[in-house]
Parts: structure tokens; sequence; C-alpha cells
């Protein structure tokens, strides 16, 4: 066997285990601990593999295009059916309740005095909900669910919509050439098919989460595109729509920095504050971002009370809470802060220091660092409700597909003009 191919055997395989974990595994629930580590070893496992496998490379066959042409559309179109269909069952067996669950109903509210004009009470209590209760979420995370609420229909089928956009993408960037490519759309369909089928996978009837999942799939999209415009553009969305990836940040200027690109790192600072300014400051003002940034000190109180009211969450999900318990809530939080802020920095630096000595991959460095990042995040998460996990598994699926059976762009690079 070619030695050359064990890195990437072995990234198949930890995807593989990765999406299992996170989907049918959690029917074990007896397993759930050992199920949580293994989830978080293979995001290790995936991120080292990255760091040492070489740069994919084109091969354009014209031929196989259009063999496989009708294939895709044809997948495609299934992708529509089946995402629309079994979404619109959970919408009509769970209609909007916030006694149910209070994400989606408190961004409508959001989202109706947006459009409305009232952008400077968008943050006002909502006295409708539990009598009064203060929106909480980053601008990026409520403001897609604009377009639904302004056509009047579910807000849900945003969700709807980014599921199947992420869907389409997969279909048409996968090249169908050999094994991999079958295991990458076996992992694919669990991992959908669980979103759309499990009870308690909740993604579509009571959350928003499936807007984040759009964003940080298209950032992973945009490192494989290597344009720091994209790149710049899709962070800024994540960041605003969860904090997961705030450690990422300094490690990408690290990144540029070193590699003394520094026409990228303009471009990925400038389009990043451009974000932040459009989306928050200007419609919102510099209080509503104090409060926003506050929000994490916030967690420990928020978290006391989940383990008091409903334990179940930490004992049948993934994430590390489980093991630190209710009496070591602070610890939780204070490792999450700091990890999640230094450590992405760390990797990427010794990365850097090591890529001559042990021939890593220049141009993977920030897919490494960035599912890295989110291995942290997510595994030290204060409260780890299960939908939160299913963004590192996107984000996994589109590097993965890239580097063993995606597009890529010959003789470009992340770093050099």
């Amino acid at each position: 066997m070619n030695a050359r191919n064990y890195p990437k055997k072995t990234l198949v395989f930890a995807f593989l285990l990765e999406t299992i974990c996170v989907t049918y595994a959690l029917k074990l629930t007896s397993l759930t601990g050992i199920t949580s580590v293994l989830f978080s070893l293979c995001g290790v496992v995936i991120a080292l593999c990255f760091l040492v496998i070489p740069e994919p490379t084109v091969v354009n066959n014209l031929a196989a295009v259009k063999k496989f042409f009708p294939y895709r559309l044809l997948l495609t179109v299934i992708a529509l059916i089946t995402i629309s269909a079994s979404s619109f069952k959970w919408m009509e067996d769970a209609p909007l309740d916030y006694h149910e669950g209070d994400m989606l109903p408190i961004i409508k509210i959001m989202c109706q005095r947006f459009l409305s004009g009232n952008w400077s009470h968008v943050y006002d209590l909502i006295p409708e909900i539990w009598g009064g209760i203060q929106p909480i979420y980053l601008p990026a995370m409520w403001l897609p669910f604009s377009l639904p609420v302004f056509l009047g229909i579910d807000i849900r089928w945003m969700t709807v919509l980014v599921l199947f956009i992420i869907a389409s993408i997969f279909i048409w960037r996968i090249q169908m050439q050999d094994k991999k490519s079958a295991y990458l759309f076996f992992a694919a369909f669990l991992l959908i098919w669980w979103l759309l089928s499990a009870e308690n996978a909740g993604l579509i009837p009571y959350t928003e989460e499936g807007v984040v999942i759009g964003f940080y799939s298209l950032l992973a999209i945009a490192l494989t595109k290597k344009n720091a415009w994209l790149i710049g553009f899709a962070t800024a969305l994540c960041m605003l729509s969860r904090y997961a990836i705030v450690g990422w940040l300094p490690a990408m200027i690290i990144y540029f920095t070193i590699n003394k690109n520094y026409k990228k790192l303009l471009q990925f600072c400038l389009i990043g504050l451009v974000g932040f300014v459009g989306f928050v400051l200007i419609p919102f003002g510099w209080q509503t971002f104090l409060k926003l940034a506050a929000i994490p000190s916030e967690y420990i109180g928020f978290t006391a009370r989940v383990w008091h009211d409903a334990p179940i969450v930490f004992k049948e999900s993934l994430g590390w809470a489980k093991f630190f318990g209710p009496k070591n809530i602070a610890l939780q939080h204070y490792l999450l802060v700091g990890m999640s802020l230094f450590f992405p920095m760390l990797f990427m630096l010794v990365a850097l220091s090591l890529q001559k000595k042990l021939s890593l991959t220049n141009h993977h460095l920030p897919f490494a660092t960035l599912k890295i990042t989110l291995v942290i995040f997510y595994t030290l998460v204060d409260v780890p409700y299960l939908y939160l996990f299913y963004t590192g598994s996107f984000v996994s699926l589109f590097l993965v597909t890239y580097l063993l059976a995606g597009d890529s762009i010959k003789n470009t690079t992340l770093v050099k003009d």
C-alpha cells in the first residue's frame, strides 16, 4: 500500500466516524460519553490530516463533466423534493410556539421590527414572550429570516432554503470518480437525512442554526477558493452569527503576516470591518454591540439554570459539559474562553514553524486551524444543545470533499498574488 495514501484513508475514516457520532450513534444513549470523546478526537484527526495532505490538482475532463451532468441534476431535484417535503411535515407537526422553543418566535418579532423600520428598537424587550424577554441574537443570525417574514410565510423556510443550497453545492462540487466519492456521498446523505428525520435533531422545527451552518459552510468553501475578500466576508457573517471562530481571526492574521502577504491581510481585515460596521454599528448602534459583546459573560448563570431544569441536554448530547457537571460550570466556561481565544493562535504558530521540517501544506493551515477552533469551541461549549454540533460537521464535509474528491484551482495560492 502506498504510504502517501495513509493520510487520505485516515481522513475518510475519521470523517465518516465523526458523521456517525453526530447522527445515529446518539441513539445509543448509554454510550453518549464515549461518543462525545470520539467525536472530538475525530475532529482533531481531521485537522491533522489537513496539514499533511497535498493540494488537490484539477483533472480537466470535459467528457466526465458532461457524463455526470444528468445525474447531478437528478440528485439536485431529489434533494429539493426530499428536503422540502420533510421540512413541511415538521412545520405542520410543530407550529411555532414559544412554549416549545422560543428562539424562532423571538427572531420573528425582531424581523418584524426591522422590516417596519424600527431598527433602534429591534433589541428592545419582547413583552409577548415570557412576559418580556431580551433578544440576544447576533445580527447575521436573525436578519436572513426577514425574507420569509417579508413574504408572509413560515420563517423556517429559510432553514429549508439553506439546507437545499448546501446540498446542491455539495452535489455540484464533488467529483464522481472513485470510492472516496461514494464514502463522501454516504456521509452527506447520513447527515442531511438525520436532520430531516430524527426527532431529537430539532434543527428545522425549533432552531435558527441552519443559517449558521450556511455561513460556516460558505467560509469553508471560501478557503478552498483562496479569495481573501470572500474569506473575509464569510468570516464576518460567521462571527456575526455565532462567536465560535473568534480565536481563528488572530490566527489568520498571523498566517497572512508570517507569509508576508499584506495585501490579502488588508483585504481580509477590511471586508471584516465593513461587515461589522454595516451589520451592527450603522443599523443598531454602539450600545447594542456592547450588549451583544457581554452575552458570553451571562452563560455561567444560564448554564446553571439548564442543569437544574433540563439535565438531559448535557447527558444525551455531544460536548464535554457532562464530564464537568453542575459543580464545575465556571471552570468549564473559563476553559472554553481561554482555549477558544488562544489555542488557535498557538496551533497556527506551531504549524507555521514546523511547515518546512514536516512538509506541511501551507494552504491547508487555515483549514486545520479552523477545524481545531471548532473542535475546541463545541467540545467545551457551556450548554451542548445538539443542533450546535452540525456546523462543524458541514465544515468538515466541504473541506474533506475539496481535498479528496472536489474541484480546485490550479496554480493559485492563498499566500501569493
